[in-house]
C-alpha cells in the first residue's frame, strides 16, 4: 500500500464518520460569521430607538435644570451665611468695644 492508497482510505473513513462535512463546515462558518458581526456584538452596536432617545434627552434636560437650581440655591445660602457671619463679627466687635469701655 502506497501513500496514495492510505490517503484515500483515510478520506473514505472520515467521509463515513461525517458524511455531510462540507455542508456542515459551510453552515458552521456562516453562523460564526453572523455571530461575530451585527447588532449587539463587539463590532456593531445596536441602534437606540428614537422614543428612548427622546425620553433620555428630556430626563437629562430636567436633571440639568434641577442641578442648576440646586447650585443657585447653594450660592444664595452661602451668600446669606457669609452676610450673617459678617453681622455676627460686627456685633461681637461692638460688644468687645463696649466691654473695653466699661473696664476703663
Amino acid at each position: 500500500m502506497g501513500a496514495a492508497a492510505m490517503s484515500s482510505e483515510a478520506d473514505s473513513r472520515a467521509a463515513r464518520i461525517w458524511p455531510g462535512r462540507s455542508v456542515a463546515a459551510a453552515f458552521l462558518l456562516f453562523t460564526t460569521a453572523l455571530g461575530l458581526t451585527g447588532c449587539g456584538h463587539a463590532t456593531v452596536p445596536c441602534p437606540t430607538p428614537t422614543d428612548q432617545l427622546d425620553r433620555l434627552r428630556g430626563e437629562t434636560e430636567r436633571l440639568r435644570e434641577d442641578t442648576e437650581h440646586a447650585q443657585a440655591q447653594e450660592e444664595a445660602l452661602g451668600a446669606r451665611r457669609d452676610a450673617a457671619a459678617e453681622r455676627a463679627e460686627a456685633a461681637q466687635a461692638r460688644l468687645d468695644s463696649l466691654m473695653e469701655g466699661r473696664r476703663r
